[in-house]
């Protein structure tokens, strides 16, 4: 093992290995046994599989070839590569699986007489699985699909079904016991209908501001959090078509901001309603002021509520989040606010999504992010740092009916430097009232579900889906050799299920 590499996250240093004479460990199952007073030996109590913690030896090379390193460069680097607050992707070059494992110091370089410089790495791993380095996947024939196991250990999967059609559920069953589902199965006595219907669901990556317009080169949203100028500026559509961003910043006269804005008309006055804001937000482009705000307008043109992603600060990242909600005359009170946490802050991008709900006098804030360089094992990153938050509008303060819905993107006039972020969609829903003859349609033509049975987590078009899920239901793994797996309602999905083989 003298010329074995330690991979990280997918990434190595060329000048570290693994020390020669290195066992792998495996197979933890720890017996818990009780004695019985008069019986000959004991009886067992249980069986699990634990996790365990073992040190990995590794050696530095640190000649000519690599390129001398002091005792301080090597263990920056080092402790650079191992720093994960996570679990990651842990392994050994010359294997085709690896774990995912957790990484504790401290980190002490030892030089032996010979020159040779060396350290062990803690690694504890709360999973004690391996995985195949290589991942599987099969489309469902006629709501159908097989998967074939070729590990020691049963192993989870992902599921992932675009909607052919508009239904009140989605299932995928092993045998007769195991199955995942949500929504709700239909009911011959009930009608089924959508009691959520989008009155527009844009994502910048496929068309731009359709019907989007300009606000008028005189606009000034006043000088709250959620304020600046909106006069001349325009928005650019990203490439690769991702996203909408600030062609141009226009000029200010009013405020210290500036930036374009655009608004688009409902085709009808909504009294209930969910609204999704979705910013992609780049630090790794440098770091400076910056807002995106979306603003709901009543019939009478007056701002109603505003969700905003915001940092007022030049050269230091104190981004937060933070919701207004104006009465009839004016009068804004800050109804909701987040500091955005520090690990995400440090992470190159993140994708921002922020819920404003209103259902009778109650105000829902929601709000959560994606690691997009996050190493999403097969391929399906999940949200992280999820927060929400009721409110009632006791006094029935904030109960106009929303007509118009505006965005604006700004950055501070007096600095070139911004922090770079942009729109990836604003949608719009109207909540209707439930009724006890109705199943409510929960997935629409288009919507792509993904359920994620080691994680157990389960998104309807990257939005939480976990409410939906049918109690009785469970995240199942698929067991040594092969399985067929069901979907239903029939013909109504476009099913595909990934997996890796799993070893003890």
């Amino acid at each position: 093992m003298a010329n074995e590499t330690v991979i990280v996250n997918n990434k190595k240093l060329d000048w570290l290995f693994i020390e020669r004479g290195f066992q792998i460990p495996s197979f933890h199952f720890v017996t818990s046994v009780e004695s019985v007073p008069g019986r000959v030996g004991a009886v067992r109590k249980s069986r699990e599989l634990e996790g365990y913690e073992f040190e990995l030896p590794l050696i530095v090379r640190n000649d000519y070839l690599a390129g001398h390193k002091t005792h301080d460069q090597i263990l920056r680097e080092v402790v650079k590569f191992f720093d994960y607050d996570e679990p990651v992707k842990l392994q050994l070059s010359k294997k085709d699986w690896y774990w995912n494992a957790f990484f504790d110091g401290p980190i002490e370089l030892v030089t032996n007489t010979k020159g040779i410089i060396t350290f062990k790495i803690k690694i504890v791993l709360t999973d004690p699985y391996k995985y195949s380095v290589n991942a599987n996947q099969n489309t469902a024939i006629s709501d159908s699909v097989s998967v074939v196991n070729l590990g020691t250990a049963p192993t989870p999967i992902i599921v992932e079904a675009r909607a052919l059609k508009d239904s009140t559920n989605f299932m995928i069953a092993k045998g007769d016991k195991d199955y995942f589902m949500i929504g709700k199965s239909e009911d011959a006595n009930k009608v089924s209908k959508d009691i959520a219907p989008y009155l527009f669901n844009d994502e910048f990556n496929n068309g731009g501001l359709r019907l989007w317009a300009s606000m008028p080169n005189d606009t000034s949203f006043g000088r709250f959090l959620d304020g600046g100028d909106a006069m001349g500026g325009t928005f650019g559509v990203a490439e690769p078509g991702e996203s909408i961003y600030p062609k141009t910043w226009g000029s200010n006269t009013k405020t210290d901001w500036h930036g374009p804005a655009v608004y688009k008309t409902l085709n009808k006055s909504v009294q209930d309603f969910r609204i999704r804001f979705k910013l992609s937000i780049h630090h790794q482009w440098g770091i400076g002021t910056g807002k995106a705000v979306a603003y709901l307008v009543d019939e009478n043109n007056r701002t109603q509520f505003s969700v905003v992603y915001v940092n007022t600060s030049a050269t230091v990242n104190n981004a937060q989040i933070v919701v207004y909600a104006y009465d009839e005359h004016g009068s804004a009170r800050k109804v909701y606010t987040r500091d955005v946490p520090n690990y995400y802050k440090k992470l190159k991008t993140i994708q921002l999504y922020m819920f404003l709900e209103r259902k009778g006098q109650n105000l829902k804030f929601t709000n959560y992010f994606f690691d997009v360089y996050a190493d999403g094992r097969r391929g399906t990153p999940l949200a992280i740092g999820k927060d929400e938050r009721v409110i009632v509008d006791r006094g029935n303060l904030y109960q106009r009916k929303v007509r118009i819905c505006r965005m604006y993107r700004g950055k501070a006039a007096k600095y070139d430097k911004y922090l770079w972020h942009s729109i990836l969609g604003f949608s719009i829903q109207e909540l209707l009232p439930s009724q006890s003859d109705i199943t409510p349609i929960e997935i629409r033509k288009g919507d792509k579900i993904v359920i994620d049975t080691l994680k157990k987590a389960v998104t309807i078009n990257d939005d939480d889906a976990l409410h939906l899920k049918d109690l009785a239901s469970n995240y199942f793994e698929i067991e040594k050799g092969t399985s067929e797996l069901i979907i239903y309602p029939p013909k109504t999905f476009d099913t595909t299920v990934k997996w890796q083989d799993r070893f003890l």
